[in-house]
Parts: structure tokens; C-alpha cells; sequence
């Protein structure tokens, strides 16, 4: 059996595309052991590995986060690193608004393109790095004219570079997410996010040495560094895992049109989920304090880690539904499944060890965040219920009421807990999201059963047909 076979079979999808064609042939005894499983069995085994490695992936970016706002924590002045973090939440909303739901178009229109990828990769690259190329730049415009704190990034010249740098190669960065996600490649995601840590790690080690400075302008140069490199490194990984493949600087306007129709109504409801996250940073930067900040993204980048899991879950069910949105009732259980066991075990982890985990970045953090984080950790139950929900509704097309779902429960998420936070200070905060997101997992949960109902109807259906002949003669 040729190699390009067999990795075919172990697949069962997009194989060519998914792995190199001059890849060593590994043990036979392996390959034996695996044509033995049933097809069912490979499937669930390929599913549970690339929902691991993506979500290994995740959790190493935000593990070695972690480490990067512990050393900048312990170099930088709180004020400087509520200020980088400000601005590195501004950065990732206007990639959200970039992105126009591009990636997750990408993940359902792969297979159609299998013949001929550069074409629809390339659309996709070019489009994303033109848009957050311009919403960063809006952003630098508005900051100008209307912050106080966070105009610093349009007031030099250096850092409004630096910004638009980090923009256009967090944005390459989220596309080849999708990319991988698409040929079922957790594992590049795992290694692009590794090597961003790594070098977001040393980049503040190390600069307020060589620049002898300890400003903000630090810690965005090292992202700025991190994300050069993990574009570098993503590009080499779809040349070699996509052997079709070849870019062009063209946007192909057909592709164009096919993956924005399809993204739109994805972008709308992928900003409405994740816009709050990245909003509330900056409201705390400007309406609080950059040091208030400071402290509150500290508690969200590690109660991050915990959401991960059933984020990473949902978009590899989207990914599933996809390709079968008829039946999806095993795959919905495989993922919740998944999900409550890995997000519980995070979510204890966190829960317990959250006085060593804040008290390794400062006495200030631990004491202003501890109750905080433990509170949000308990987020994971409804956002299992809510990611599982938006991963089915993505799948079978049902975008209209996920979105409306999703803008009702950030904008309710966001006035809740700016409200809060301005008179009760970040627990207050942290309950008052940990509410509106159990309110709309009760919505999201009756709406998900409803939903797997009507498709094991379905498909009883097409599995029993009807006897026209008992019909007619009735």
C-alpha cells in the first residue's frame, strides 16, 4: 500500500492535503493495527486527535502567556502593563473586525477547493491583511481623538507602526488557524502558538536591556517580534502541508464573493461572541485605570485558559457538521463530552491554584484578583453550553438566531459588568458576566436540543423512507 494511501485512510478526508506526500513511512505494524479499526473508530480517533492538539495549542498560547505577563509584570510598572494590555486588546478587536468571518468560510469551503487551494487561500490572506490593515488604522484614528490613556499608540510614530504590525500579523496569524483547522492540522496551530510564547517571552526579557527603556513601547515590539515569526513559521507549514499550494498578491473576485457570502453572517456572529472580551479592557483602560486593567487582564488571560477547551471544541464541531450537518448528534455528544472534561479539569486547576498563579506576578494582583478569576472558572458549564450552540448553528447555516443570541448576551455582558465594575470593582465585574452568560447557556441550551431533535428526525427519515406503493394503495 503506498504511503499517500494509507495516510488517506487514516484520514478519510482531504489526505493529500493534509500531510506531505514524501513523508517516511512509519511502522507497518501501526498501519495494520489501524486498517483494523472500523471506519467509526478512525473517525472518532482522528477527531480526538486534532481537537487535542488544537486545544493544546491554545492552551500553550495562553500557558506561555501567562509567563509573558509574569515577567512583564515583574519588569514592568503596573501602569505600563495596563497600557500594553489595553493595546493589545485593541489589536485583537480590530482583527475581529477584519477577519469578516473569512476564516471560518475558509473551514466550510475547503473541500470545495481541493483541486485548486491557492486560489482560495490566497483570496482569503489578501483580503484579511488589507482589512486589518485599515481597522487598525481607524482604530489609531479614534484613539487620537477620543482616549486619554490609550492615545499613546497614535502619538508616536514607532508605535503606530509597531500597532499596525501586530494587527496585520495577528490577523495572518488567525487565518492560518483556520487553514489548519480545515486540512485537520491541530498540530501546526500547537506549534505556531508555541513559538509565539517563546519569542513574546524573550522579546520582554530582554528589550528593556537592550533598549534601556521599561515603557509600554517594550512589551508591543516583543508581540510585534513574536508575530513576525509565527507567520514566517505558518507559511512554511501550509507550503509543505497543502503540496498544490502557491501565492499570488490577487484576489480572485468570484472566491471573493464566495467567501465573504459565506463569512458575513459568520463574522457577525463571531464578533458579537468575542468583541466583549477584548472591549472591556479597553472601557477599564479608559474609564478606571490602566492599573485597574492591569489586574483585570491578568484574571482574563488565566480564566482564558479554561475557555479554551470548549472553544476549541466548538470550532472543531463546526468543522464535523460541515461536512455532515444531517446527522450531527454523536459528534454534538463527542464534543460536550470532551469539553466538560477537559474545561472541569482546567477550571478546577484554576480555581485551586489562583492565589499562586496571580501572587507570581505581584502581592497587588493576587489581592485585587483572586476572587475574581475563581468566579469566572465557574464560567465553564455555560460557555461549554454556548460554544456547542454557535458550533451547530454555524454548522446547518442557522446564523441568524446565534447571531442575535450573541449580541444580546455581549452587549448585556458588557454594560453589566462596566456597570459593576465602576461600583463594586472586578468581582463585581466578574459576577456580573458569570450571570449573563449563564442566562443566555439556558437560551442556548433548550435551543440545542430543539435543534438535535429536528435532525434525528431527519434523519429517521432518510434512513426510513416512506413506502409509496402502502401510500398510493391507501
Amino acid at each position: 500500500m503506498k504511503t499517500d494511501q494509507v495516510y488517506k485512510r487514516m484520514n478519510n478526508l482531504n489526505a493529500s492535503h493534509e500531510f506531505p506526500q514524501n513523508e517516511p513511512r512509519r511502522a507497518r505494524g501501526l498501519f495494520k493495527l489501524w486498517d483494523n479499526l472500523s471506519l467509526e473508530k478512525r473517525e472518532e480517533y482522528s477527531r480526538f486527535y486534532n481537537s487535542g492538539t488544537l486545544i493544546l495549542g491554545r492552551v500553550a498560547a495562553s500557558g506561555l502567556g501567562y509567563l509573558t505577563w509574569l515577567i512583564t509584570a515583574r519588569l514592568f510598572d503596573a501602569r505600563e502593563v495596563g497600557i500594553a494590555s489595553g493595546i493589545v486588546s485593541a489589536m485583537m478587536l480590530c482583527v475581529q473586525l477584519a477577519l469578516f468571518g473569512i476564516g471560518a468560510a475558509v473551514i466550510k469551503t475547503y473541500p470545495l477547493h481541493l483541486e485548486s487551494p491557492s486560489r482560495m487561500i490566497n483570496t482569503a490572506l489578501n483580503l484579511i491583511a488589507a482589512a486589518s490593515l485599515a481597522t487598525a488604522a481607524i482604530f489609531l484614528i479614534f484613539a487620537r481623538a477620543f482616549f486619554s490613556e490609550l492615545n499613546v499608540v497614535s502619538a508616536l510614530p514607532l508605535y503606530a507602526l509597531l500597532f499596525l504590525g501586530i494587527n496585520i500579523f495577528g490577523a495572518i496569524n488567525v487565518l492560518m488557524d483556520h487553514v489548519s483547522i480545515a486540512i485537520k492540522r491541530g498540530d501546526q496551530v500547537l506549534t505556531r502558538n508555541v513559538l509565539f510564547g517563546v519569542i513574546t517571552i524573550a522579546g520582554v526579557a530582554v528589550l528593556p536591556l537592550l533598549a534601556e527603556t521599561t515603557t509600554s513601547i517594550a512589551i508591543i515590539s516583543a508581540w510585534a517580534a513574536a508575530g513576525f515569526f509565527a507567520c514566517l513559521i505558518g507559511t512554511i507549514q501550509i507550503f509543505r502541508s497543502i503540496p498544490a499550494y502557491s501565492y499570488t498578491p490577487a484576489i480572485e473576485k468570484q472566491t471573493a464573493w464566495q467567501l465573504i457570502g459565506i463569512g458575513l453572517p459568520n463574522y457577525l456572529l463571531t464578533l458579537a461572541e468575542r468583541a466583549p472580551n477584548w472591549i472591556l479592557p479597553i472601557i477599564i483602560t479608559e474609564m478606571l485605570s490602566p492599573v485597574e486593567n492591569a489586574r483585570w487582564y491578568a484574571v482574563w488571560m488565566m480564566a482564558w485558559v479554561v475557555f479554551l477547551v470548549p472553544i476549541s471544541v466548538g470550532q472543531n464541531l463546526f468543522a464535523e457538521i460541515s461536512h455532515h450537518p444531517e446527522n450531527f448528534h454523536r459528534p454534538l455528544r463527542l464534543s460536550i463530552r470532551n469539553s466538560l472534561i477537559g474545561g472541569s479539569v482546567a477550571a478546577a486547576l484554576v480555581i485551586v491554584l489562583a492565589p499562586l498563579m496571580l501572587g507570581l506576578l505581584g502581592k497587588e494582583y493576587a489581592a485585587a484578583g483572586t476572587t475574581p478569576l475563581r468566579i469566572l472558572a465557574l464560567a465553564i458549564l455555560p460557555i461549554t453550553v454556548i460554544q456547542m450552540y454557535y458550533a451547530v448553528c454555524r454548522g446547518t447555516q442557522r446564523l441568524r438566531e446565534a447571531t442575535i443570541t450573541g449580541l444580546a448576551c455581549g452587549a448585556a455582558g458588557i454594560a453589566a459588568a462596566t456597570y459593576a465594575g465602576m461600583h463594586y470593582g472586578l468581582s463585581g465585574m466578574a459576577i456580573a458576566w458569570l450571570v449573563t452568560q449563564s442566562i443566555a447557556a439556558v437560551w442556548a441550551g433548550i435551543r440545542t436540543a430543539v435543534l438535535m431533535r429536528r435532525s434525528d428526525q431527519t434523519s429517521a427519515r432518510i434512513a426510513n423512507p416512506p413506502d409509496s406503493s402502502s401510500q398510493s394503495s391507501s
